[in-house]
């Protein structure tokens, strides 16, 4: 079972000193998009820059296997296959 990071930059657990607004931890469940052609994918909410983390197949994906298009795309180079799971977690502003 993996341990939670509760701290942040600083090692406190409050909003990160210089932090406009707190963040949140989002999940995008793309698995009914998923379909052998389709490469491209599009999450909710903006994502917080280097905190996309996108799983496929419960295997999280490495830079080289997806691009991020955006603050909101990003892309495969080879399309999940139907009955794929895809998920992706990230940090978004809460509003």
């Amino acid at each position: 079972m993996a341990i939670a990071n509760v701290y942040n930059d600083e090692g406190g657990t409050g909003t990160e000193i210089g932090a406009d607004t707190a963040q949140t931890q989002q999940l995008d469940d793309f698995s009914s998009l998923c379909n052998g052609s389709k490469t491209q994918f599009t999450t909710t909410k903006d994502v917080t820059s280097g905190s996309l983390s996108v799983y496929l197949n419960g295997l999280k994906q490495r830079a080289t296997q997806i691009s991020i298009l955006d603050d909101r795309n990003f892309e495969f180079s080879t399309p999940p296959l139907s009955g794929d799971v895809l998920e992706a977690v990230y940090n978004t502003t809460t509003e």
